[in-house]
């Protein structure tokens, strides 16, 4: 048999990781190329050790490809960040998943991953604000009040988001394109609500936004209780009930011990430029490094730092030094004693807009709580954080407190991510579109569950697919080529 017919007989019927790894041999660190000019040449280079990137650059190294991951902390995880606090490993940043969120409950089931479920959800007490006035009740009481409020909010979701993982189906649609130049605050005054009302509804779009109803696009709140199957309680059930055994950093740490990826951290990226055969980047040390190709896996509100020759899209940059709205603050606080376990909502421009107990242990109690903006309180004042905390929960004594600025990280420049008016319809097709060698992911730029580690995971997995498509043809193209050497 030759040789030509011998790689399409052994290899033709594949798939792209298996083809990738016969190529390799196995490994993806025996698998060596040299540029023109003898330079090492890695297949692709991940920026970005989230959960992207760490997707990322699992799979790439899993269909053969020589990868190399760069983190510029000292640490994995990106915006999510695991640390012990009150006797429990908490996470800073990315916290709950659900089943309706496929990619991330598909790798908790692929590494059996244990599941803890938020003390919220047998939330004994209920607390609301009406005005200045502080509301208590049970359950049921709060839930005729909310549930209206944000089945009058969600409304026009069905419709807008018909195939919720096609978040611009209907983006040619007129009502579509309006309701994304609007702001959650322009819709919720449109409403017919009770005052009561349309302060939960702000509130709910202060945390979904993590900044002022004013700030974000009334159409992507509209996607949440879409990818939540259009129904509320399901939708909550993905965004607060379920949190994994250990924080996401046992998740992380099984998915890299996946990799085989080469791993360098504490690397910062500088420059990266396009050039005949490849890209080259320039780390802060002043290292050069080169691939054939590259995949930012970046928060969006940092891309724009890095210093691209050629320059990339207009559109991308733009949106990156815009920024999406996620900014408020996320504080952990133990509390001293039994007490009824709270779910509460406050105002939007409270110190805290959303609160309840995510901890309830034998003598004391951890609570979480979240603002619109970090200037509604100062996260580093106890003295602060315990009169916050007494808006909802009158007399008890705060024991101490953990909070971490991810406005001030300059890897992260801000929390999740929800977009402001206009960016989805203007920006996230552009934000998605590979430029030449570059490629791109992110939660930030996720289809389905954008600003989630679902979305983090969807579009790493979409990167190193495309990356694969790429180059795997390429390799079987020149080890069948009647040019190339003989086994």
């Amino acid at each position: 048999m030759q040789r030509r017919q011998f790689i399409k007989h052994t290899l033709g019927g594949l798939s792209v990781a298996a083809a990738g790894s016969s190529l390799a041999g196995g490994s993806a660190g025996e698998r060596k190329h040299a540029d023109s000019n003898g330079t090492d040449l890695y297949d692709t280079v991940v920026i970005g050790g989230g959960f992207a990137g760490v997707t990322a650059a699992r799979d790439a190294s899993q269909m053969g490809l020589r990868t190399l991951l760069l983190e510029a902390r000292p640490r994995l995880g990106g915006r999510t960040f695991t640390t012990r606090f009150g006797g429990h490993d908490i996470d800073a940043g990315g916290t709950w998943l659900g089943w309706g969120q496929p990619h991330v409950w598909s790798e908790c089931m692929r590494y059996g991953m244990e599941i803890d479920m938020s003390a919220s959800t047998g939330a004994e007490q209920f607390v609301w604000y009406h005005g200045r006035e502080r509301m208590e009740g049970n359950g049921a009481e709060y839930g005729r009040l909310s549930t209206e409020a944000f089945e009058k909010f969600f409304a026009p979701a069905r419709e807008m988001f018909p195939h919720p993982y096609e978040p611009l189906l209907q983006s040619q649609s007129r009502q579509f394109q309006q309701l994304d130049q609007m702001s959650a605050a322009e819709a919720i005054e449109k409403l017919d609500l009770s005052d009561v009302q349309k302060t939960l509804a702000r509130s709910l779009a202060a945390i979904n936004g993590h900044a002022p109803a004013t700030e974000s696009s009334y159409l992507d709140h509209l996607r949440w209780i879409a990818l939540g199957g259009f129904d509320q309680a399901f939708m909550w059930s993905n965004l607060g009930y379920y949190r994994l055994k250990g924080g996401t950093r046992a998740l992380l740490e099984k998915m890299q011990g996946d990799s085989r990826a080469e791993l360098r951290l504490g690397t910062v990226v500088r420059s990266v430029s396009q050039q005949a055969g490849g890209v080259s980047i320039v780390t802060g040390r002043g290292e050069h490094i080169r691939a054939r190709t590259v995949i930012f896996a970046l928060p969006l509100n940092v891309l724009s730092q890095i210093q691209f020759e050629p320059t990339i899209s207009h559109v991308k940059l733009d949106a990156s030094q815009q920024g999406h709205t996620g900014s408020g603050s996320k504080v952990y606080m133990r509390i001293k004693g039994k007490h009824p376990v709270i779910f509460a909502q406050g105002r939007e421009d409270m110190a805290f807009n959303f609160y309840w107990t995510e901890y309830d242990d034998g003598d004391s109690q951890i609570t979480v709580g979240f603002n619109a903006s970090p200037d509604y309180l100062d996260v580093n004042d106890d003295e602060e954080i315990q009169k916050a905390v007494h808006l909802f929960q009158p007399g008890v004594e705060l024991l101490e407190s953990f909070s971490y600025d991810w406005n001030l990280d300059p890897f992260s420049k801000g929390t999740w991510c929800m977009y402001p008016p206009g960016m989805l319809t203007g920006a996230l097709q552009e934000l998605q579109r590979p430029e030449g060698n570059l490629y791109f992911a992110g939660a930030d730029i996720a289809n389905g569950w954008r600003g989630f580690i679902d979305g983090a995971i969807e579009t790493g997995a979409r990167a190193a697919r495309l990356v694969g498509e790429r180059l795997i043809p390429e390799e079987l193209a020149g080890v069948s080529s009647p040019s190339a050497k003989s086994a």
